[in-house]
C-alpha cells in the first residue's frame, strides 16, 4: 500500500487526569519543572504522577492532530491516537506495591485486574484497526481523530484547541531539532 499509518497510543487519562486550565510546555524546562493543583488536598507525590500522565497522553492526541493538519487533508498519510483500555499487562499486574498499602486493597486491585480488564490481544484491536483498515480509512477520511477500545471515536476538547496542538508540536519540534 502507498498509504502510511501513524498510531499514537494514548489514554483515558488524558481525558479524565487534566486540570482545567492545561498548559502544554514548550521547552524542556518547563516540561520537567511542572507542578500541577492538587486535588482533594491528596499529597503532591501521590498526584502529580497522574497529572504527567494525563498530560503526556493529552500531547498525543494534539500531537496527532497537529501533524494531520500539516500534512493536508490530500496525504497519503493517516494519523490518528487511540486509547487501548484497561489492559492487563505485566505492569497492571504488577505485586510490588508500596509498603503503605494494605495487601487486602492490593488483594482487590489484583482481583479486579484479572477479571475486568482486557487481555493484551483484545487492547491491541483499535490500534490494529487504526494501522491495517487502510480501505475504511480511506473510505471514511479517517485522520487526525482520536479512538477509544474497539474503535469508538471520542472527542477529547482539550485536544482540539490549536493552540495547545502547536504548542506540542513546538515542544516535539524543539526537542528533537539537534538531532535532525
Amino acid at each position: 500500500s502507498t498509504m502510511a499509518r501513524v498510531v499514537s497510543t494514548s489514554s483515558l487519562a488524558g481525558l479524565v487526569w487534566v486540570p482545567k486550565d492545561i498548559q502544554i510546555p514548550t521547552t524542556l524546562k518547563e516540561l520537567n519543572d511542572w507542578n500541577p493543583p492538587l486535588v482533594f488536598n491528596w499529597s503532591p507525590d501521590f498526584i502529580q504522577p497522574f497529572y504527567k500522565y494525563g498530560r503526556s497522553k493529552l500531547a498525543q492526541v494534539a500531537w496527532s492532530k497537529a501533524l494531520t493538519r500539516r500534512l493536508g487533508e490530500n496525504s497519503s498519510v493517516y494519523v490518528n491516537a487511540a486509547h487501548p483500555g484497561a489492559v492487563a499487562t505485566p505492569l497492571t499486574k504488577n505485586k510490588n506495591h508500596p509498603p503503605n498499602i494494605p495487601d487486602f486493597v492490593q488483594n482487590w486491585r489484583a482481583t479486579l485486574v484479572n477479571n475486568v480488564c482486557w487481555s493484551s490481544e483484545e487492547g491491541a484491536l483499535t490500534e490494529l484497526y487504526l494501522g491495517v483498515a487502510t480501505d475504511e480509512l480511506k473510505e471514511k477520511q479517517v485522520r487526525g481523530r482520536y479512538f477509544h477500545p474497539q474503535s469508538i471515536e471520542v472527542t477529547n476538547s482539550h485536544a482540539e484547541n490549536v493552540e495547545l496542538q502547536e504548542n506540542v508540536w513546538q515542544l516535539c519540534e524543539g526537542l528533537v531539532a539537534k538531532f535532525l
